[in-house]
């Protein structure tokens, strides 16, 4: 390693140019990993102190990121510049290494041949688990299976079918999404994994009875299906190879508008982001919606049409990319005025309406039941965020009133400093907007992993980008 790190190297990887916030990101990157890698541990070896670590990297993530997005960090770490060249230079190396290794044991080796029969070590569980991270899950398998009713002229928030769609994709049990229900209403705070086996094992055998235990309601908005469907009818069966078709446009654009000499480093962002990579291999369905999230927030001071358009669509696919509106509001309504900010409250109404009013006219209580079944189902809770106490056996708490009450809290409070502070942190947006789901009964990894992509990718074209003189003038400041 220190011959990969010798002065001369460094120098040349990162040049002046490489300002401490594009530096502290490789941080970030690393902080974010390291944090699914414990809160992973933690749930497939049911460890209370892996699910409790993994909470607070996390925590220690949002704080590094919120100090990417912060101008003022620039002159903070002024005098550690070269300290964090070399740690981001070090932390480059690891997560490239991982990257490559990764790659070779899942495609040339494959992680079955490692763990072998020993499924029952906890080496042997990891291993397991990891094997089975790059296939369809439930939410991935029910809007494949929305946009192939679409197409066939069914109504797809009708012909929802988990069974079904998990026995055509060949879901693993534990990528279904149990239910307080039935035969687990007593399970708490997660069914064991033989019980989710034996309850799979004996929904397979009737497909159309689906177990009151299961999901199996399609619960985000239309365009979650309406856009896999267009590539669908049109011969790929793939939907992450939608996804990556719907990507690659967005990536290329940002790469295009990032100043000449940072491309580089966003190039390496891109790189190193290894979750990045996985939630597309694994099909999460987030992926869908981050391509239009990441256009919206570029382009609101080049195009506020254009960008509410993105938004819209964002919008109209899932709802985690709701949470981002109030600051998308915020920031437009605070720069450029309230004629601005109803031109894209009717925008991107306009757009989710359209995709989705068919659905609502036809059945509005069933669509109405569709998209809210997050709130209303009983789930059990899951996530990597403080939601980890109960998990991780810490604290009792059956109810998920407490940790509404949290997220609303800090949710309220993310949008007042926003709205106090946004013209100075602008980019701190995107952070904020997705913060409260930190504190939600259910704090998913794929709530939180593009957001980072979003705030570096806007710093380097709004902030570092804006002046003809280059990045120079900015170093310069420092």
């Amino acid at each position: 390693m220190p011959a990969l790190l010798n002065d001369r190297k460094m120098r040349v990887l990162f040049h002046r140019q490489a300002t401490p916030r594009i530096l502290l990101f490789y941080l970030a990157i690393l902080g974010k990993i390291a944090a699914s890698a414990l809160s992973a541990v933690g749930f497939v070896l049911k460890s209370a102190p892996a699910m409790i670590a993994g909470t607070i990297v996390w925590l220690i993530f949002f704080a590094v990121l919120l100090a990417v997005a912060l101008p003022g960090t620039d002159r903070f770490f002024r005098d550690g510049h070269r300290w964090l060249r070399y740690t981001a230079g070090a932390v480059i190396v690891v997560l490239l290494l991982a990257g490559i290794a990764q790659s070779v044991l899942t495609s040339l080796v494959g992680l079955q041949s490692i763990y072998g029969d020993n499924s029952e070590s906890n080496l042997g569980r990891l291993f397991l688990s990891l094997d089975k991270v790059f296939a369809y899950n439930d939410a991935t398998s029910l809007s494949h299976q929305a946009a192939d009713n679409f197409i066939e002229g069914k109504n797809p928030y009708a012909e929802a079918n988990i069974v079904t769609a998990g026995i055509k994709y060949d879901i693993a049990p534990d990528k279904l999404t149990p239910l307080r229900e039935g035969r687990l209403a007593d399970a708490f705070p997660y069914p064991e994994m033989a019980r989710l086996e034996s309850l799979w094992q004996e929904a397979i055998r009737h497909p159309d009875q689906v177990p009151p235990e299961l999901e199996s309601r399609f619960n985000y908005p239309a365009g979650d299906f309406l856009l896999p469907a267009l590539f669908i009818r049109l011969g790929v069966e793939d939907i992450r190879i939608i996804y990556l078709i719907l990507i690659l446009p967005a990536l290329v654009y940002t790469v295009i508008k990032v100043p000449r000499d940072l491309r580089i480093f966003f190039l390496i962002a891109l790189l190193a982001s290894l979750e990045l990579w996985n939630s597309l291999a694994a099909g999460e369905t987030g992926f869908l919606y981050f391509p239009f999230i990441l256009l919206a927030w570029l382009l609101y001071k080049r195009n506020l049409w254009l960008s509410a358009l993105f938004l819209g669509v964002a919008v109209a696919i899932k709802q985690i990319a709701w949470f981002i509106i109030p600051f998308y509001f915020i920031v437009v309504l605070r720069t450029m005025g309230i004629k601005k900010l109803l031109l894209t409250v009717l925008i991107i109404a306009g757009v989710f309406f359209a995709a989705n009013a068919p659905f609502l006219v036809q059945d509005p209580g069933l669509w109405l039941k569709s998209i809210i079944a997050p709130l209303t189902d009983r789930m059990f809770p899951l996530g990597v965020g403080v939601i980890s106490l109960v998990s991780g056996g810490v604290l009792d708490i059956r109810s998920p009133l407490v940790f509404s009450i949290l997220e609303i809290i800090i949710g309220a409070a993310a949008i007042v400093w926003y709205f106090l502070n946004c013209r100075r942190y602008p980019d701190t947006g995107p952070v904020l907007a997705v913060l409260p789901l930190f504190f939600a009964w259910r704090s998913l990894w794929g709530y939180f992993f593009y957001v980072d992509i979003i705030v570096l990718a806007a710093i380097m074209i709004n902030e570092y980008g804006r002046n003809t003189t280059g990045i120079t003038e900015n170093m310069a400041k420092v």
